[in-house]
């Protein structure tokens, strides 16, 4: 096995880097890349899956998932504007609880955002296909067979994948261009969304559909559970998980202390009030006539859809608009149309910057090879990271054509990552007290565990078999880690003092995973723990895993580091030399 390098090295390779990345994005920039990543391929197709799910109460659904995501980002507000750093949420379980527990969550952060721009590559593809022939067809999701989705043709993979790669070139020109590229896509799609609630609201509302027998009433079968249920696999919190895009941008901002707060906080704040009303408009657009003879809300997820039901989760709002007869709504259409191209492409520009930092943000803390985290003196961002992120992208296109499928995964995937945040925002006030903290968090010791619990929820809602899937991808970065450390000079995680600041990571993805097994049975589990008593033990399960991860947090050398040398705000500086060389 390879010599690993010692974390003091680790450190002053990453004070380097962190400086010549260009600081260029100020408040608005990194708004609009949050927002960006928020009002995305969600907007397209998530009110058509969580109406299948759940019916009307989706929009209970919406609230309660966008809820948990602002507790979530309210810790990532006071842990953004202390440690502001490119990649950062790939980083923070690192300060707070060692090589471990950083390994395990940097990794899985990195699977969940490198397979983004696949998902939003398939959004743009798969709209297309409503009118273009060839791209998709139908048949049962991979992961719930139950259910029939549009999967994309070799056709659709092929122009997924050159969809992927243009957007990581545009990453490659460099932030600036990136950040201001995504600001006007972004004001786009703000007011496409906006106009499409007004229109639909006005000219083609049907106030019965929220109550209609005919269709399942406002909760079809009366089963609390599909609300739930809905928040995870439907796409409702993957349309939020946009709001880490100020953190990870945060090492390239021109004041990283003020701005990621305000962008992180607002981002989340405007993407609930736009995601409700969408799906209200949506609920209400639908012809009731042509529903209930599908079946009602449940035949949109119909393993035998009819025309119309496949048409609806096809090209949602488009449909919608264009079915209605009405000229204005026709217009609209073809202007939605357009909007299928420009949203989830401009989220996949986002994502496609979010995995290089990720791997950028890997390989400063030591668990990845140096040469990741080497900036182009040219364009000021990390080359590697970005060609790495191109092929692991295009790979999530062949297991998982469909956004219907992928969708699962993603926000399982992200809102593991999401559990540390609560914890090392309180390791952290223990441990760094002198670092300060523009933006404080009130009542901590409150939405702290709060966030902890709720992104435990939203994995274990997740259902199986995806919970498993994901537990094999997490522990799969570890082998891939075992490989690099006998092959390269990286920093070896696997200390007495990092294994003990780090176990319950591993040990709660199992018993996660186990839950999920024994869990209700519309999340896919046994149905041993029923609903909603196994509501009441992962709960109690995620109440025990933050008190242990509260209790192994310790104050890491990064952190040490940190304080001592004043680091807490990196500025650019002309670093004309590359790593450990002068």
């Amino acid at each position: 096995m390879a010599d690993s390098i010692s974390e003091k090295t680790v450190i002053a390779n990453s004070k380097l880097q962190d400086k010549r990345l260009k600081k260029a994005l100020n408040t608005w920039d990194l708004y609009f890349l949050s927002l960006g990543g928020i009002i995305g391929s969600g907007w397209l197709f998530a009110a058509a899956a969580s109406a299948g799910t759940t019916g009307p109460a989706a929009i209970l659904s919406w609230i309660i998932g966008g809820v948990i995501v602002l507790f979530i980002a309210l810790v990532y507000a006071e842990l953004g504007s202390m440690i502001p750093r490119t990649g950062a949420i790939s980083r923070y379980g690192h300060y707070s609880h060692g090589g471990v527990a950083g390994l395990f969550f940097g990794w899985t952060y990195f699977l969940s955002a490198v397979s983004v721009p696949a998902i939003e590559a398939e959004a743009v593809i798969t709209y297309a296909s409503s009118y273009i022939k060839g791209l998709s067809y139908s048949a049962p999701n991979p992961i719930n067979p139950s259910a029939t989705v549009a999967l994309l043709t070799g056709l659709g993979i092929l122009l997924a994948a050159i969809l992927i790669v243009a957007f990581f070139a545009l990453n490659y020109a460099g932030v600036r261009i990136m950040g201001k590229t995504n600001t006007g896509m972004t004001w786009w799609k703000l007011i496409i969304p906006s106009i499409t609630i007004v229109m639909l609201a006005f000219l083609v509302f049907h106030t019965s559909n929220f109550t209609s027998p005919a269709l399942g009433g406002f909760l079809p079968g009366n089963n609390s559970a599909t609300i739930f249920e809905a928040v995870s696999t439907d796409g409702i919190v993957f349309s939020f998980l946009g709001f880490r895009q100020a953190l990870d941008y945060g090492g390239e901002a021109k004041t990283p202390q003020k701005s990621i707060p305000r962008a992180t906080i607002f981002s989340v704040l405007t993407g609930i009030v736009v995601y409700v009303l969408l799906q209200v408009v949506f609920i209400g657009a639908i012809d009731p006539t042509k529903l209930a003879a599908a079946g009602g809300w449940f035949g949109l997820v119909s393993s035998t859809p009819t025309t119309y039901a496949a048409s609806v989760v096809a090209a949602p709002f488009a449909f919608l608009a264009k079915s209605s007869g009405i000229f204005a709504l026709v217009v609209l259409t073809y202007v939605l149309y357009a909007d299928a191209y420009v949203s989830p492409a401009g989220t996949l520009n986002v994502y496609a910057g979010t995995s290089t930092r990720t791997l950028f943000g890997l390989a400063e803390i030591g668990y990845f090879p140096k040469q990741l985290s080497v900036v182009s003196k040219k364009t000021h961002v990390p080359v590697l990271p970005i060609i790495l992120s191109v092929i692991i992208g295009i790979i999530f296109l062949a297991p998982f054509p469909s956004w219907y499928a992928l969708v699962g995964l993603i926000t399982g995937a992200t809102a593991f990552t999401y559990i540390v945040g609560g914890s090392a925002l309180m390791v952290l006030r223990r441990e760094a007290d002198a670092l300060k903290r523009p933006f404080k968090l009130p009542f901590a010791k409150i939405l702290a565990p709060i966030a902890f619990i709720g992104a435990t929820l939203i994995v274990y809602w997740s259902g199986w078999p995806t919970i498993p899937y994901l537990a094999i991808g997490i522990f799969l970065g570890i082998v891939v880690y075992l490989i690099i450390l006998a092959t390269h000079k990286v920093e070896n995680v696997f200390t007495k003092e990092n294994i003990k600041a780090g176990w319950w990571v591993p040990g709660f993805i199992l018993v996660l995973t186990l839950l999920s097994y024994l869990g209700e049975g519309d999340y896919g589990g046994t149905n041993t723990l029923p609903y909603p008593y196994d509501f009441v033990v992962v709960i109690i399960v995620a109440i025990i895993f933050y008190l242990i991860s509260i209790r192994s947090g310790y104050r890491t050398e990064e952190i040490s580091d940190i304080i001592e040398s004043g680091t807490q705000y990196i500025q650019e500086e002309d670093v004309t030399t590359t790593a450990g060389q002068k």
